[in-house]
């Protein structure tokens, strides 16, 4: 997630009229997800939090990284296991 914040934060910073980017943290207490978007200046991207890991099960999650790119309906549109590229999802939601 480290790695990944800044430039999923521009792509929801860049691209919030068209699309809304949510975080979903499971395995921190949510004061430390808290401070991890105090951090990274996190302002664009919807951070929610669970404690556990029934989202995972729901989305097809294995492990961290992992990104979902949901349409309208909330229909997948594309999942990236591993870090999840911006020039990608630009591209799918094109």
């Amino acid at each position: 997630c480290r790695a990944e914040a800044p430039e999923i934060e521009q792509l929801a910073r860049d691209h919030g009229n068209e699309s809304k980017v949510v975080g979903l943290g499971t395995q921190d207490s949510l004061p430390e997800a808290k401070e991890f978007q105090e951090e990274f200046n996190i302002s664009s991207t919807e951070l929610l939090w669970e404690d556990g890991f029934d989202s995972w099960q729901a989305l097809g999650i294995s492990a961290q990284p992992a990104g979902i790119l949901l349409d309208a309906d909330g229909e997948v549109v594309r999942s990236w296991q591993g870090p999840v590229p911006p020039d990608e999802v630009l591209a799918a939601l094109a």
